[in-house]
């Protein structure tokens, strides 16, 4: 009996700390995504979920910004807003290719892109910025989001020339978080 108190005890512990790792992929009802491979070319991707789960990547080119309108999601409610903030992931990106797709995501979003995929995703180098939709689409504006980097940045560290902390900052009050990681890891 003692063996199976351990077995148990040990089994919590376990639990415990997996539920208590922030991580920005999704739920049983929305999957998260992989990761856009590594070698992958620069530029916009367009992520969602297949009916049979697998994660499929558009690549849509260079951004471009013709499918722009000026409103913001807003979600349903203040009770969200107190849980907004930065999750860190643990792990470092290159610092010039987080800060390239970063400014290549959030010029493209610029006054406001609407996207309705689960996400949409800058590469740039071994870096990736993304935007997450958990809702029914997302308006990102390129103020906000270099708002999010800045936020991300001080949680999370950024040292130019070196290492970015890959994380995200959730707005769950719009449904959506934006952020940045490395190809291969998956996120929303």
């Amino acid at each position: 009996m003692v063996h199976f108190g351990s077995l148990t005890m040990g089994l919590l512990t376990v639990a415990a700390f997996a539920s208590a790792v922030p991580t920005p992929s999704g739920t049983a009802d929305q999957p998260g995504l992989e990761g856009i491979p590594v070698g992958s070319p620069d530029g916009i991707y367009i992520g969602s979920v297949k009916e049979d789960g697998r994660t499929q990547w558009e690549f849509l080119g260079d951004h471009n910004s013709t499918s722009t309108i000026d409103s913001r999601s807003t979600g349903d409610g203040h009770a969200l807003a107190k849980r907004n903030g930065v999750s860190c992931n643990g792990f470092g990106v290159n610092a010039d290719d987080a800060n390239t797709a970063q400014g290549k995501l959030a010029d493209m979003c610029g006054n406001g892109y609407y996207f309705s995929s689960k996400s949409i995703a800058q590469v740039s180098g071994g870096a990736v910025a993304f935007g997450c939709n958990y809702g029914n689409g997302q308006t990102c504006h390129k103020n906000d989001l270099w708002d999010f980097f800045g936020q991300i940045n001080s949680v999370c560290g950024f040292t130019h020339g070196s290492s970015a902390g890959a994380g995200w900052y959730s707005r769950n009050d719009w449904k959506a978080t934006y952020g940045r990681t490395s190809t291969g890891s998956g996120f929303c």
